[in-house]
């Protein structure tokens, strides 16, 4: 060991104040670090296996492929892999379904299981072709109900229309029908979880069933590339069968989707989280050594008079980065990787809130995964960070001649105009005030670090929040939640004739159910409203087709009991004997923008223009025609519609817009300030009483019965309501509305964790920043502090002088870091609002407390850094000539 570097740990050993914050420092910063590398690729590994198990883990696929394709799709280069489903027919099951009357039958590959999300949820896997695996949707479709062990004989075929065949997911055609039909029996060996829309469409006419074997009607290919980035190039440079799709969701966790502006909003967040941790962390490291060089000017004119060279100097500084390093590197490894453990471990919970602790029986969960690359990124960035903040100083102090480092004045530039201090500074703060602040003037580098210290402070503080804040807000609006906790949704409004159950009937059987402590109904349909251009707002009126005196709007209708109609009369301020309909007129919609969509919301109609006069429009009806198309005019209005016949498509009928649609008028009596409990998710919605409701075979429309519950206990009181409505031979779908709403409680949850622990440690950077450059800058003026005791200054002028420096080095950094706080999170907002039409927010609550907290950590600071010298006698310091 060679005399500079004893030199160097001696050094660090007699400041083992300094040394210690450096080292916290070091150790934070490569924490921080490690946490984002490690929190962002261990979440992006779960979305991964979440998305794996809920849509497959295929790249792509192919639809109704001919053997030659099949061959050819595997054969090409960049394909990894590729499973099959192979279609063997049809068969009429259906006893009462109209819509969906069909089993779909097709012939998985042995391995199929490895690309679709394929989850058993009863039974086992078919192992011959006289075996039948079912879906979970085959009651709800067809209304047959088969059981594990079941053994069914089956008309096969296939569908064919006008003697051409229908393709798998076209929905059930008039006049079509299932030819070459031959007989088979199968035994129900399983039951599987539907597959997603994307492998089995909601519009095909039935349910899939699996078997194994060898089928002929069709192959739908699932393939995966070598390099699942080039996905959407190859699909775009090769077609086959009838064209296909890639796999949208595995491809937006492993960033490689289409959607460019949820990318850039990503992307910009990230930089900006790494942009605020690496700035904190050469503030503080670079500070700390830029400070210990100052104090060791002398030191080095010295050794350089006596023939140390600049490189010995240089090799000096360095040594001391790559020793604090070789102890806070580790440690700041260690550190992140277990606090981000144990974050995702007490997160857990939260995660299975959030995407399904499940599917099909098999766990998803989150759980930390180490990246070997994620951890030498962030130790490579600690110490090129920690050797950059060395360097920086070091050269600055090898050009200084020793004679002047020796004398110590080259951080001195006195004139006589820059130590001028104001007559007000002199009147309100008195003698020690204009001795600080001519050594604020007079000694501007070591005061200049201070300040920028403390500016840095208030920049990662406020910024911070502001992320954490637009996250928040944003992930909170785009949450368009249900006010009930379950909805009960049926085809068609109940018949209150014969034997079928009525409405009401079945909403009060419904109420007395276990967990249900609230209940109510209503008749939904949609229908076009037009309303005065005047009563819409502006940002409506950019969203919705808006005409010169009209605006048209797609209204969602709900017929409620007279009973709920008058109290939402009342809470939106009018007289229910109006008769007007109440209106909850808040949207949200999405805005192209780029390549990507921009999540807008915000209130339809104007709270100044009711009641509003609006019109009513529906489609007539015309018995044997169909509509085919609007036709509009140059200026793309519609003025009339198409209709073509049911039995002939080459005969049509063209009305216009006044003879194919009703128009009614409606008025509109006031707007609902919250959303009601009977309301679904659709946003502009109008409630008008059961009593209202007028339905006509000449108009066009679908209607549907709902009913609204409110159930604490929610998934039992979901399991009693499909029982007793399967009791009551009822079929209809029960949404569990209040596990979206904790599913998005649970992203808020997460987004503050991760948020409020990123600022709370860069809060710590900041502290340790402040405090080891100030703590020191004290320390190095020990001599001049004892000069002022020693010519009279007692310890009442001596506190005054360290206030008036406390208020100078505060309002230097707010005046400095405030607007720049405000420009970053200007920034912060146009990168969020690449997906969120948001509001620019300043930041008051946090430039607030940054205000305040800069105040009390210079006090704090300077209350340390001032007792200690107290202990000192001043005799013994004016004799030292350094620290």
């Amino acid at each position: 060991m060679n005399v500079l570097t004893k030199y160097t740990l001696r050094s660090l050993r007699k400041n083992r104040v300094r040394t210690l914050v450096t080292i916290i420092g070091i150790l934070l910063s490569v924490a921080l670090f490690t946490a984002v590398a490690e929190g962002a690729y261990s979440g992006q590994q779960y979305l991964v296996r979440v998305a794996e198990a809920a849509a497959g883990a295929y790249h792509g696929y192919y639809r109704a492929l001919s053997d030659s394709e099949l061959q050819a799709l595997s054969d090409e280069k960049e394909v990894e892999r590729v499973e099959t489903l192979t279609g063997v027919g049809w068969a009429d099951i259906a006893q009462e379904e109209e819509s969906f009357p069909y089993l779909r039958i097709s012939a998985a590959s042995e391995h199929l299981g490895d690309l679709a999300p394929l989850h058993l949820l009863e039974g086992r896997m078919p192992e011959n072709d006289r075996e039948l695996l079912i879906s979970n949707r085959l009651e709800n479709t067809t209304g047959v109900s088969w059981s594990v062990g079941d053994t069914v004989t089956l008309q096969v075929g296939r569908r064919t229309l006008n003697g051409e065949p229908v393709s798998e997911n076209e929905p059930l055609a008039e006049g079509e029908t299932l030819s070459d039909l031959q007989e088979a029996v199968y035994t129900v060996v399983g039951v599987y979880e539907r597959f997603p829309s994307a492998l089995e469409a909601y519009s095909m006419p039935g349910s899939l069933a699996l078997t194994v074997g060898q089928g002929s009607d069709g192959v739908t290919a699932l393939f995966t590339l070598q390099k699942l980035g080039k996905i959407h190039d190859f699909m775009a440079a090769h077609r086959y069968g009838n064209g296909g799709d890639v796999n949208r969701d595995l491809l937006l966790v492993s960033g490689a989707s289409g959607n460019r502006g949820l990318v850039n909003v990503i992307y910009g967040l990230v930089a900006i989280l790494f942009g605020l941790i690496a700035f904190g962390s050469i503030a503080l490291i670079y500070n700390s050594f830029s400070i210990s060089v100052s104090g060791r000017t002398k030191q080095f004119g010295l050794l350089k008079s006596i023939g140390a060279s600049n490189r010995q100097i240089l090799r000096s500084v360095l040594t001391e980065a790559l020793l604090l390093c070789a102890v806070a590197i580790p440690l700041g490894l260690l550190v992140g990787v277990a606090g981000i453990g144990l974050t995702l471990r007490l997160l857990k919970g939260q995660f299975d809130l959030l995407l399904g602790s499940s599917l099909g029986g098999e766990a998803v969960t989150m759980k930390l995964v180490l990246s070997p690359a994620a951890l030498l990124t962030a130790a490579a960035v600690g110490l090129a960070t920690t050797l950059l903040s060395a360097w920086i100083p070091a050269r600055r102090a090898m050009r200084i001649e020793p004679i002047r480092a020796i004398r110590q004045s080259a951080d001195l530039r006195v004139s006589r105009r820059e130590v001028k201090v104001s007559r007000l500074t002199e009147k309100l703060f008195g003698v020690p005030g204009m001795l600080a602040s001519k050594n604020f003037k007079r000694n501007r580098k070591q005061y200049r670090s201070t300040v920028i210290s403390l500016f840095l402070s208030i920049v990662l503080f406020v910024t911070a929040s502001s992320l954490a804040s637009y996250l928040r807000q944003d992930v909170a609006a785009s949450a368009n939640e249900f006010s009930s906790d379950l909805i009960v949704q049926t085809l068609s409004p109940a018949d209150t004739e014969g034997d079928r159950i009525s409405d009401e009937a079945l909403l009060q059987q419904l109420c007395q159910l276990d967990g249900i402590t609230e209940g109510s109904r209503a008749v939904i349909v949609t229908r076009r409203t037009e309303l005065p251009t005047a009563s819409v707002t502006e940002l409506a009126a950019k969203y919705f087709l808006a005409k010169t005196d009209v605006c048209e709007n797609y209204f969602t209708y709900f017929y409620v009991p007279q009973a709920d109609y008058e109290a939402l009369c009342r809470q939106a301020g009018f007289d229910p004997a109006s008769g007007a309909a109440v209106a909850y007129s808040t949207f949200h919609t999405y805005e192209s923008k780029g390549d990507g969509f921009v999540y807008v919301t915000g209130e339809l109609l104007r709270r100044d223009s009711f009641p509003v006069q609006a019109t009513m429009v529906q489609l007539r009806v015309l018995p044997g025609y169909y509509v085919d198309r609007y036709e509009s005019d140059a200026d793309g209005n519609p003025v009339s519609v198409l209709f073509r016949r049911e039995d002939n498509a080459e005969e049509t009928l063209s009305l216009s817009m006044e003879e194919a649609e009703l128009r009614t008028g409606i008025t509109l009596g006031g707007v609902l300030d919250q959303r009601p409990l009977t309301a679904g998710q659709d946003d502009a919605s109008l409630y008008l009483p059961e009593s209202a409701l007028e339905r006509s075979e000449d108009v066009d429309e679908i209607w549907q019965s709902a009913f609204f519950f409110r159930a604490p206990n929610h998934a039992a009181a979901k399991t009693a309501v499909e029982a007793r409505l399967k009791e009551l031979g009822l079929r209809a779908d029960v949404l569990d509305t209040r596990a979206g709403r904790e599913t998005n409680q649970a992203i808020l949850l997460i987004l503050d964790v991760f948020t409020f622990g990123f600022i709370a440690l860069i809060s710590l950077i900041a502290a340790a920043n402040v405090f080891n450059t100030i703590s020191t800058n004290i320390s190095l003026r020990r001599r001049e502090f004892a000069m002022l005791k020693s010519v009279g200054m007692d310890q009442k002028g001596f506190g005054r002088m360290m206030r008036f420096e406390c208020l100078l080095y505060g309002c230097k950094a707010l005046l400095w870091g405030l607007p720049v706080s405000l420009g970053l999170t200007w920034l912060i907002y146009r990168a969020v609002s690449e997906a969120f039409d948001s509001a620019f927010r300043p930041p008051w609550a946090a430039m607030g407390i940054a205000a305040a907290s800069v105040f009390l950590m210079v006090g704090i600071s300077m209350l340390y850094s001032t007792g200690k010298l107290r202990k000192e006698n001043i005799v013994e310091t004016l004799r030292n000539d350094n620290i």
